[in-house]
C-alpha cells in the first residue's frame, strides 16, 4: 500500500513537506510540483488521518466558469453572492479553463487548500475529471449536466424542454420555417440544445433540411454575426431559435444591418433570459433558465454540505420558462 512515506521518498522530500503540500500550507514551487507528481504516479490517496492534519480553512468558496463575461454566469454569480452574503465565506471567481486539461489543473489547485468548496460550471465528461472530483478533499457543487460516474451535489436546468418550448411558441405564432443558431457542438449546451431542436421540430411535424442549423464557433455575438453572414440561406427562415441570448444579439445585429425586419421578416428567440434580452431592440423573447436561482441553490447546497459533510448528494432540477417579448410578435 502506498503511504505518505513512499510519496516523500519518491519526491525526495521529507514527510513533513508532503503533509504541508497535501494540506495547502506550503507556497507553490518546485517542492510542491515534485510532491504532486509523486502522488499522481503512486496513485496515493490521503487517509482520514492525513486529511485531519489540515489546521486551517481558507474561508473561501471558489466559483469557476469557463467564461466570466457570459451574462448568464454574471446572473448566476449574483445568486451565489446573495447566499454567501450573510456568512463569513469570501467568494472567489475563477475563469481559467476552456479545455479538459485546464479543468484538470484547476481541480488539482482546488485540492491544495485554495478554497473550502468549489462551485463549477460547466463540467466535461472525461475520466480524469471524474477521478479528480471523486478524490477532491473539498465539497463540490456542479451547476449543469453532471457526467456519469460523479456523485456530487448538482443543480441543473432542463434546457432541452426550453428549446422545445421555443419551437412550440414559434409554431403557435404562425412560423413554420424555423432554424437554429448554435454554439460549439463539442460543448454540452451545444450538443444538447441542437439535439432538442431537431427532436422538437420532428415532434411538431416541421420540416428540416441540411441548412436548418447554423453553426457558430463560439457562444458570442461576434461568432453569431460571422456564422449568419456566411450562411447563404437565412432568407429561407421565418424564425430562428438561438442557443443563447448572445447568439441572438449577433443575429439581430446582422438583421439590422441588412434591413431584415424583426419580427415581421424573422422572429427570434434566445435562451437564458439574461439582462441583454430586455435591452435589445426589439426586445428579445427568451427562455428563462433561471441562472440567478441556480446560483442561489448551488451556494445553499454548498453551505449545507459544509455543515453536513456526510449527507447524501442532492440533485435539483430547475424548470425553464418562456418570457415573450417583441421579437416574436405574431405575423
Amino acid at each position: 500500500m502506498t503511504t505518505i512515506k513512499s510519496v516523500a521518498e519518491k519526491a525526495g522530500v521529507s514527510i513533513a513537506s508532503v503533509s504541508r503540500v497535501i494540506n495547502g500550507t506550503v507556497a507553490r514551487g518546485e517542492t510542491e510540483e515534485r510532491v504532486w507528481k509523486a502522488i499522481k504516479e503512486l496513485d496515493y490517496q490521503p487517509n482520514s488521518a492525513a486529511r485531519a492534519l489540515k489546521v486551517r480553512k481558507s474561508e473561501q468558496i471558489c466559483l469557476s466558469f469557463d467564461d466570466l463575461g457570459n451574462p448568464a454566469y454574471v446572473m448566476m454569480t449574483r445568486g451565489v453572492g446573495q447566499a454567501l452574503s450573510s456568512t463569513d465565506y469570501r467568494l472567489v471567481l475563477s475563469s481559467a479553463f476552456s479545455s479538459v486539461d485546464e479543468i484538470v489543473k484547476h481541480l488539482e489547485t482546488m485540492g491544495r487548500g485554495f478554497a473550502d468548496g468549489l462551485i463549477i460550471s460547466p463540467i466535461y465528461s472525461d475520466s480524469r475529471i471524474t477521478t479528480l472530483l471523486s478524490r477532491l478533499q473539498i465539497p463540490v457543487v456542479v451547476v449543469g449536466t453532471l457526467p456519469i460516474g460523479i456523485d456530487v451535489d448538482n443543480v441543473w436546468v432542463d434546457s432541452s424542454a426550453g428549446v422545445a418550448t421555443a419551437v412550440g411558441h414559434l409554431k403557435d405564432t404562425g412560423r413554420k420555417k424555423i432554424g437554429f443558431l448554435n454554439g460549439p457542438i463539442a460543448t454540452n449546451p451545444g450538443k444538447k440544445r441542437v439535439a432538442a431542436f431537431l427532436t422538437a421540430m420532428e415532434a411538431n411535424s416541421l420540416k428540416l433540411n441540411s441548412t436548418s442549423v447554423i453553426q457558430a464557433e463560439a457562444f458570442s455575438p461576434e461568432a453569431a454575426y460571422s456564422a449568419v453572414k456566411e450562411h447563404s440561406k437565412i432568407s429561407n427562415f421565418d424564425s430562428i431559435v438561438c442557443a443563447n441570448d448572445q447568439l441572438a444579439a449577433g443575429l439581430m445585429k446582422f438583421c439590422f444591418e441588412n434591413k431584415i425586419d424583426i419580427p415581421a421578416d424573422l422572429a427570434v428567440v434566445g435562451i437564458d433570459n439574461t439582462d441583454l434580452a430586455s435591452l435589445l431592440r426589439p426586445t428579445l423573447t427568451s427562455i428563462d433558465l433561471h441562472a440567478e436561482q441556480r446560483g442561489l441553490i448551488a451556494a445553499q447546497m454548498m453551505l449545507d454540505r459544509l455543515s453536513n459533510p456526510d449527507r447524501p448528494s442532492q440533485k435539483i432540477v430547475v424548470e425553464p420558462t418562456l418570457v415573450i417579448r417583441e421579437s416574436t410578435n405574431k405575423k
